[in-house]
Order: structure tokens, then sequence, then C-alpha cells
């Protein structure tokens, strides 16, 4: 059904109208009563019908993913700050990036990237573990959901270290923040958060079968040293997925260059999350953030 139909509808009421206008005065009581029948009927068809149609065409051409359709790449990541995962998905590693601490209302920009946490937004199935990686060099972090401390802590995240895994089992939304940062950050306002969001996913992120992927993460690396990185992540089990490189804003750090790379990792059943945790030490360990 269409707005033309509808349109097409209300003309052939007002035809009707104007036969009962002329029918009125044979039988005026029975003429009456069916106008008012048609009068009811009409105004649904013109104030609710189109009305849907009208918001489902307006969907469609804003082109918006449905929230429930799994989405990991990394360009997207980067645009969105959000992903979507897959109700074939296990483990989700949420890294923080280097230099996450500061806030872009500091005087000196010291990001590299506009995201606190990569992904700093998720959808994800009931019944996935989260997983936070600090690759935030020389600063320590906590993790704390929905500003309740006794729902999950994290504790001290040093350098090159994982917290422990949060299952959500329950479907709703939860937001997640790290209290410590950058005093100047914070003095300017600044807060790290990110949002998880739980559903009943019906759909795979994977459409091959034969992929059977478990776990999924990102990582960032500088984009001059990409190729040395993608053997490192490769050689140690993990497949890469995507990735998009991008001008950090800085524009250039130490000996990292003026880009950096989003890298979105995926592993398989024989990588568990203790195996994941220690290749991604290890790889940290070699960046030269500072």
């Amino acid at each position: 059904m269409n707005n033309t139909l509808s349109i097409k509808n209300i003309s052939a009421f007002c035809c009707l109208f104007n036969n009962l206008s002329t029918l009125e005065k044979d039988s005026s009581h029975v003429c009456t009563g069916l106008r008012i029948f048609l009068l009811i009927f009409s105004l649904t068809v013109i104030l609710i019908i189109p009305s849907h149609t009208l918001i489902a065409h307006s969907q469609s051409e804003n082109g918006n993913l449905s929230s429930d359709t799994p989405n990991i790449d990394a360009k997207h990541i980067f645009d969105t700050k959000t992903a979507v995962l897959g109700n074939d998905i296990k483990n989700l590693f949420i890294l923080i990036p280097d230099e996450a601490h500061h806030g872009n209302g500091e005087a000196k920009e010291n990001r590299f990237i506009e995201q606190s946490f990569l992904p700093q937004n998720v959808i994800i199935n009931k019944g996935t573990n989260v997983i936070w990686f600090s690759g935030d060099v020389s600063h320590e972090h906590r993790i704390i959901i929905n500003n309740d401390e006794s729902l999950f802590d994290s504790g001290v995240l040093p350098e090159y270290s994982a917290s422990n895994p949060m299952v959500f089992n329950t479907v709703g939304n939860f937001g997640y923040y790290s209290p410590d940062i950058d005093q100047e950050a914070v003095q300017k306002g600044f807060v790290m958060r990110g949002d998880i969001k739980a559903i009943d996913q019906p759909n795979k992120l994977n459409t091959n079968p034969n992929a059977n992927v478990e776990s999924v993460g990102v990582f960032m690396v500088p984009t001059k040293d990409i190729d040395d990185y993608t053997k490192d992540f490769t050689e140690k089990g993990f497949s890469i997925e995507s990735t998009y490189s991008f001008k950090d804003l800085r524009g250039i750090a130490r000996d990292t260059g003026s880009e950096q790379t989003m890298l979105v990792w995926t592993a398989g059943p024989s990588m568990t999350t203790d195996m994941i945790t220690s290749a991604l030490e290890d790889i940290g360990s070699k960046l030269p953030y500072k």
C-alpha cells in the first residue's frame, strides 16, 4: 500500500458522497446513515494508513540500518562510534586507546582519536561476555557500569591488561565509564563514557558458516607499520576483519607518524579469552605509543 493508493481511495469516497447527495432527496434516513459510516471509514484511511506508510517510507529513504543488523566494519565504527554484533559472538574486547583519558576541550589536543573506547557504543546479544583491554600507556583505568560499583568494578587496569569478563545476561541499556582520567579534562567536564545495549539478537555476524568466529575486538596501531602488525596478529591466530586508516588528532606524535589505523580482529573458539589477552599484551608492548 502507498500514498497514491490512499489518494485514489479518498477520491472514490468523494464520488460516493456526491452520488449520495443526489439520492438523499428520496431516502434521507438511509443515505445519512451511509454517509456517517463512510465518513468514519474514510477518516480512518486518511489519518492512519498513510501515516504508517510515510513512516516506513521515511526509514527506507534514510537507508538506516536496523538496530539488530550486525556491523563491525572499521570505517563504520570510526564514523558512527558503534559496532553491532551477531548472536554467534560470545566475547567482545573493548579497547581503551592510548591517550583516551584526554578530552578535546583541553588547551592542547592530546588524543589520537575522538573516542574514549573502541568501540565506544555497542549492540550485543544477551549472554555476551565483554572485556575491557587498556592500551592507554602509563595510565591506569577502572571500568564501572551504570555508576554502580557493586554491579561491576573492573579494579585497576594498568596498560596492556584486561578486565575480568562481564556477562550481560539481561536485555537492556548499560552505560559504563572510567573515572580515572586527566584532571585537566575533568575540570573541563570531560568524562570517558561508553554504552552497551544488550538485545535478543536474531542475526548472526558471519554470513560465511565456515568462519566460526566467537571473539571480536578493535585495536589501534600506527599506519606506517600496519603490515608488520597485521602479520603479528595473523601469526598469533587472529583474523583481520577490516581496517580503516585516519589522520590522528595530533597530526604527528613521537614515533607513530601522522596516521593511525583502526584494526578489527576476530578469533575462533580455539582462542580462549586468556589466550587473546596474552596475545594483545604482547602486541601492545611493541607499539611505539608512550
